[in-house]
């Protein structure tokens, strides 16, 4: 199948480089994860070798849900045309987050229609080099690979693919583009949590890296508790703040981040922390969204 990637020109340059990190655009997809009603969230991160010779750490991302999917009756609508409202609270580009960390994007869905009574599957391949300097997006042409299958015994899934990560040689010039530490392996059970810890905790989705399962109780000490203040601002609107507190093992510092709703999921919008080893007595490692 032929089809056009169409969108507003202006927007163009809001898909690339426009997060504050690699790790945020990748969590832009699980937020796209999670909107589509996943329950299972898997993430594959192939690692370089130490010995292997090769200008990034890792040489390919993916991520994969159990959600809804894509119909090719929507690919149009929902995968193809940038900068409209057809996602609540979004513009509709945060499904391009994938070029922050790579040039080479490849979206996979099997999904099922009400109103076609088909399930469908449609692989999407596209390359940052498509776009070149032209911000006449509406030309550039895709050749889809789409099928309607037969019968219903069909699972649906979303899938990014993300290759050709950003060499040194791009990330010292577009630093936004380098993959940062939150992703190497020490690091990003611990950074998928701390962005995520009570729809982890609440089991309203399941996270596996490379294939293992990340588990609340290798980082939460007994229950997150939770408070609810109420505050009048300078104008003297009142509002209800919600406070989660969650003790965190293998931690002996106090994070704080405040979070907003993101088209319907809480999202860290900033946060800071300090060291609690001046408190007396001891009170151990906290997260405080």
């Amino acid at each position: 199948m032929n089809r056009k990637l169409t969108t507003n020109s202006r927007l163009v340059n809001e898909l690339f480089a426009n997060y504050i990190s690699t790790f945020t655009a990748f969590c832009e997809l699980i937020n796209n994860s999670i909107q589509a009603k996943a329950k299972n969230i898997w993430i594959e991160i192939d690692y370089a070798d130490e010995m292997e010779v090769t200008t990034t750490i890792i040489k390919k991302v993916i991520i994969k849900d159990d959600g809804i999917g894509v119909h090719v009756s929507d690919v149009d609508r929902k995968l193809l045309d940038i900068g409209t409202t057809n996602k609540e609270g979004g513009k509709g580009i945060g499904r391009f987050a994938s070029f922050q960390l790579g040039k080479r994007v490849t979206i996979e869905s099997i999904a099922y229609s009400d109103n076609e009574k088909s399930f469908s599957k449609v692989k999407i391949p596209l390359h940052f080099d498509m776009f070149g300097k032209n911000l006449n997006v509406s030309e550039i042409k895709i050749d889809t690979e789409e099928d309607i299958l037969k019968g219903k015994g069909h699972t649906p899934y979303y899938k990014v693919e993300i290759d050709e990560l950003y060499s040194s040689i791009i990330t010292d010039k577009e630093p936004r583009k380098k993959i940062i530490d939150k992703f190497l392996k020490n690091n990003i059970n611990d950074a998928i949590f701390e962005k995520y810890p009570l729809k982890i905790f609440n089991q309203d989705i399941s996270v596996f890296i490379n294939d293992v399962k990340i588990k609340p109780e290798d980082f939460i000490v007994d229950k997150p508790i939770v408070n609810i203040h109420d505050f009048t601002d300078l104008k003297g609107h009142e509002h209800k703040v919600v406070f989660n507190y969650i003790n965190i093992k293998r931690l002996d510092k106090i994070k704080v981040f405040l979070t907003i709703n993101n088209a319907g999921i809480q999202t860290i919008a900033n946060g800071f922390e300090f060291d609690a080893n001046w408190l007396s007595p001891k009170i151990g490692g906290w997260y405080i969204y």
